[in-house]
């Protein structure tokens, strides 16, 4: 079996991975990946990886790569910017790390490229123009192919635009995120992505002493921010974190309001340059100004660097698949900025090559049928979960800034609750779909 996967973000990359493990030498399966980029570009921020994603991430191998490159974080603390005091902490006693996406990347593909046999190829610069499926997709004579152009070639003068290379795969894997082409011209054209009218904006600083954030409670200066803090405000919620095991530079991070006009439809996001920079780094000391902390106006103005990305989301529900195709991660269910979406994509790996355990039985849209049974429930729950969260991001009046201080605990309570249940799953132990005809 030759699976071509599309995109080599943490979801084609665990699905790269997982499948192969489902490999054996009487059934092997063989997997081709092709990335747009022409190498490891990621503009994507600190990550949180909790125990779901950790879990998975050790059965692929990537973890003992990874763990030396993050902050091991035990909870988040929760702090009011009105009165400098903590709200409690989230998700205590939990065994996760704070990383740079670049990072996590970069220790999966080590992991891929460890592979003997080049059993995993990764292919660069690899642009795809389009897909077709010939024969049935439920006959082991059907086949679906896949055109690409290396841009590595054309862009260096060693090729030309209409130069494509053609490969030849039984399935194809849209893991090429919010923007996906696979979705757009295959599998649900006319599903669209919308704009949320906010952007995810953060930025990076250095401290003085490694582990302090020197952003203290400004009526005892006792230090309010531990290895990942957020601070919830009348305007907003900030997000302040280490995430190197050094402890020495804090990353920053808190959802703004983007009108249409500002935003941008790059798909790394955007680095903020002169006034664009100036802009932001004001709108973040008018929401965070004021308050109990001492040092927190401070730190956000010895940020020289910002980067925003629009938040762009996709309709619930929607088709995940098409004859021989299936989108996975963003690509299937891009959803508001959340604690777990790296997890939830990677997760969406390891059930796929849960549910090809059994390919010498089912076919490839059986099997597909099958990966979505399991998977829908579980991707609605979250997203309703995430989009309640969603809708309370923004300003809020000075009464309501108090009454969600007082509810605080509460929700705190309650998605530590949930979280037990929910970082204690591990989909490999799924039982599958009874055998029959879809």
């Amino acid at each position: 079996m030759h699976a071509i996967i599309v995109g080599a973000g943490p979801a084609g990359l665990a699905a790269a991975l997982a499948l192969h493990q489902q490999s054996t030498d009487s059934s092997p399966i063989r997997v081709t990946i092709l990335e747009l980029r022409p190498g490891i570009q990621t503009l994507g921020g600190a990550v949180n990886l909790t125990p779901l994603a950790m879990r998975y991430l050790d059965a692929l191998g990537v973890a003992p790569r990874l763990r030396p490159k993050g902050a091991k974080v035990s909870h988040i603390n929760m702090v009011s910017h009105r009165t400098g005091s903590s709200l409690g902490r989230l998700w205590p006693n939990v065994d996760a790390i704070r990383v740079l996406r670049q990072h996590l990347v970069e220790a999966m593909v080590d992991t891929v490229r460890a592979v003997p046999n080049n059993h995993i190829e990764l292919r660069y610069g690899a642009k795809v123009t389009s897909i077709q499926e010939l024969g049935d997709a439920s006959s082991p004579q059907g086949s679906i192919h896949v055109r690409f152009t290396d841009t590595t070639t054309t862009t260096t003068g060693g090729g030309h635009d209409d130069d494509e290379t053609m490969i030849q795969g039984d399935l194809v894997l849209g893991c090429d995120g919010i923007h996906s082409f696979v979705r757009g011209s295959l599998v649900d054209p006319t599903r669209e992505k919308t704009y949320s009218g906010r952007a995810t904006a953060y930025g990076f600083i250095p401290v003085s002493e490694p582990g302090n954030a020197g952003i203290t409670a400004a009526a005892d200066g006792s230090p309010v921010v531990g290895i990942s803090t957020v601070i919830t405000a009348q305007l907003g919620s900030l997000l302040v974190t280490f995430f190197e095991p050094s402890l020495s530079r804090l990353y920053l991070a808190a959802v703004i309001a983007q009108p249409e006009n500002q935003k941008t439809d790059g798909r790394e996001g955007k680095r903020a340059t002169g006034a664009e920079r100036d802009a932001l780094r004001s709108e973040f000391s008018r929401r965070f100004r004021g308050g109990k902390l001492a040092g927190l106006e401070e730190a956000l103005e010895r940020c020289e660097e910002w980067v925003s990305f629009p938040v762009y989301m996709l309709p619930p529900g929607g088709v995940w698949s098409k004859g021989r195709a299936l989108l996975l991660g963003d690509a299937a269910h891009a959803m508001p900025p959340q604690g777990e979406s790296t997890g939830v994509a990677i997760e969406d790996a390891v059930l796929l090559a849960h549910v090809f355990s059994r390919r010498d039985r089912r076919s490839i849209p059986q099997m597909f049928a099958d990966y979505e049974v399991l998977r829908r429930p579980v991707i609605q729950k979250t997203y309703q979960e995430t989009l309640f969260r969603w809708e309370k991001v923004g300003d809020k009046s000075w009464f309501k800034t108090v009454v969600m201080d007082w509810l605080t605990t509460g929700v705190i309570w309650f998605m530590n609750s949930w979280s037990k249940d929910s970082f204690g799953r591990d989909v490999r132990e799924l039982e599958l779909p009874t055998l029959g005809s879809q």
